[in-house]
């Protein structure tokens, strides 16, 4: 059974869609999603519901629009992308999710197509990681300069450039150093049983789901701005006995 839902359309409206994901089982389909630029296409494609040439994606991806290309012929080859119907000038192809969502279904296949899914997944989480911690580097850096050269400024007189800190000082701005700031990466543990962990599981679904729908797809253009999320429940692994 599908389940029915409003999906958002270009315009801001919404019409009827059939939420429905991407199943992903076949091991060669698996493979074709290990490659960073691939996964990255794939998930402004389908996060934001909209159309996307080739050459918008290379510019999210950092390629060459062939090479994006040729990427998206590859995915299209398996099903997780479709070509959209011309739109405007029909001059560049226009890309679109082939669904709602996407969905490994199963990775009991074998250990290298396994390996090299999930190395590409935490490999391109990784790398965001250190792009952030560089990026607040560098805004904290920033920051401890502007107060700097405030205090000099203050010292010699110089009231215009004093003002670079209110009288609050540079608590709470953005760039202060000790600001608290969401963290970059956070990890924990939780004690639940099985009914509380689905409970744990269904109302972290829900909180995604309802952000993934506040902006139409009309708002979603690839020069939006987004938020990175990587969700892993766990549940323990209990040692087998010797």
């Amino acid at each position: 059974m599908t389940e029915q839902d409003t999906a958002p359309t270009p315009g801001g409206g919404t019409a009827p869609a059939a939420r429905t994901p991407v199943v992903i089982s076949d091991p060669q389909a698996i493979r074709a999603l290990a490659h960073e630029a691939r996964l990255e296409a794939l998930e402004e494609l389908f996060a934001s519901q909209s159309t996307r040439t080739a050459t918008e994606l290379a510019s999210r991806c950092g390629l060459t629009p062939s090479a994006m290309s040729y990427h998206l012929r590859a995915l299209e080859k398996y099903g997780f992308v479709e070509r959209s119907p011309s739109e405007g000038d029909g001059r560049e192809r226009r890309w679109k999710a082939a669904g709602y969502s996407l969905l490994v279904n199963s990775l009991n296949h074998s250990p290298a197509s396994k390996q090299a899914f999930i190395d590409v997944q935490l490999n391109t989480f990784r790398d965001r990681i250190m792009k952030e911690v560089a990026r607040r580097e560098a805004e904290d850096q920033r920051a401890r300069e502007a107060a700097e050269r405030a205090v000099a400024a203050a010292r010699e007189g110089d009231a215009a450039l004093a003002g670079e800190v209110g009288p609050s000082g540079l608590e709470g701005q953005a760039g202060a150093p000790g600001r608290r700031r969401p963290p970059v990466l956070s990890t924990g543990m939780v004690f639940v049983n099985a009914e509380q962990r689905a409970e744990f599981q269904r109302r972290l679904t829900a909180l995604i789901d309802e952000f993934e729908e506040l902006n139409p797809a009309s708002e979603r253009s690839v020069d939006a701005e987004r938020v990175y999320y990587l969700v892993s429940v766990l549940a323990d692994a209990v040692p087998e006995p010797r």
